[in-house]
């Protein structure tokens, strides 16, 4: 059986990488062109997203005439329950300097505060709050506003991936969500040289190296690419070291903060043949590639 062929709701996560990107084109050839009326190709922007990877979605869209939902967290802290969660953006009104991030980040600093009595707290290894926060839960809030109680979540997870794999099995085997993850490029056994080839066939492509992830200094990457994306555009580093400085916190505790990441990436744009790859691999992550 095609694993591309959807058997009931779902949401396709498009996360503006090739691989989902790759995804979302078989899913679209096994059902003649159009996603079925129950399956919804979801977009999560969490504002820190490269421009490279906005357009990309947003020629996917418009290439393959598939319509891609667009969404942003915008909820605040003690609202009314029926206040909503996300807003629908599109690609022009999509925000581009981190304030769906932001707002986040605020809301739960005041949740903390309010329910527990505890300090601000940034997205780190025990507590991924940017993905649940900015990616799961308002996929999962446009879901139920749809009408649907249960569905399947469709992933752009490669054979050559399977940790990642491995634990979105893991998840669904605890079965303590709405939904079960399905990965049908790693079922259907496709790997990255497949991705790029297919990709290397289409009139547009995503503008960027797919190892620079689609957030631009995600602090799950590891140090050397963040360095070389501080080096590329210093002015990236400026949202990420002002929300350090600005909560008081830190993203990562094993290695230093943006601002001295924006330090040695200056001191090291001066020197010549540096090697980095010393440094350690990235982290997986649902934002995906």
């Amino acid at each position: 059986m095609n694993p591309y062929l959807l058997t009931g709701p779902a949401q396709i996560g498009v996360s503006g990488g090739r691989t989902s990107g790759h995804m979302l084109w078989k899913i679209l050839e096994a059902h003649g062109g159009k996603l079925p009326k129950d399956a919804h190709a979801f977009f999560q922007n969490t504002g820190k997203e490269r421009e490279e990877t906005l357009v990309f979605i947003d020629a996917m869209a418009k290439h393959w005439g598939v319509n891609i939902v667009w969404m942003e967290w915008c909820r605040v802290y003690g609202q009314p329950d029926e206040a909503p969660w996300y807003k629908i953006v599109d690609f022009e009104t999509a925000s581009r300097n981190g304030e769906p991030f932001t707002m986040m980040l605020e809301y739960y600093e005041a949740y903390r505060k309010a329910e527990k009595n505890l300090p601000a707290v940034l997205p780190n290894f025990s507590n991924n709050m940017c993905t649940a926060y900015l990616k799961v839960k308002i996929g999962e809030k446009h879901m139920r506003a749809l009408g649907y109680d249960e569905w399947d979540c469709i992933v752009g997870i490669r054979y050559d991936e399977p940790r990642r794999y491995s634990r979105m099995m893991t998840a669904n085997e605890r079965g303590n969500a709405r939904w079960d993850s399905v990965c049908p490029s790693y079922v259907a056994g496709i790997i990255k040289e497949d991705v790029a080839a297919f990709w290397a066939e289409q009139p547009f492509d995503l503008g960027m190296d797919s190892d620079y992830g689609n957030c631009d200094l995600c602090w799950k990457k590891n140090e050397a690419k963040l360095i070389r994306t501080i080096q590329e555009d210093p002015s990236s580093v400026i949202w990420w070291s002002g929300t350090e400085e600005r909560f008081g916190q830190v993203f990562r505790q094993d290695r230093p903060n943006y601002r001295a990441l924006a330090w040695s990436a200056d001191q090291r744009a001066r020197q010549t043949d540096f090697d980095f790859d010393y440094l350690a691999e990235d982290i997986g992550c649902f934002c995906g590639d």
